[in-house]
């Protein structure tokens, strides 16, 4: 294995503690606040393509 393959192996770069805080970031879990949110713009997301799709088949039968 030459030098600059050991530099940026996946091992070393685990080891160096390099971007760890990136990867909290980009894994933790979200707040009980966070989730409801999500759950709530899922829910409004979610009528709004039922009204949509509703609409678009009282169209297509007019």
């Amino acid at each position: 294995m030459n030098e600059e393959e050991g530099l940026h192996s996946d091992e070393n770069l685990l080891r160096t503690g390099v971007n760890d805080h990136a990867w909290e970031r980009e894994h933790r879990h979200p707040t009980a606040a966070q989730a409801s949110a999500i759950g709530n713009r899922r829910r409004d997301a979610e009528a709004k393509l039922a009204r949509h799709q509703q609409q678009a088949s009282h169209r297509a039968t007019e």
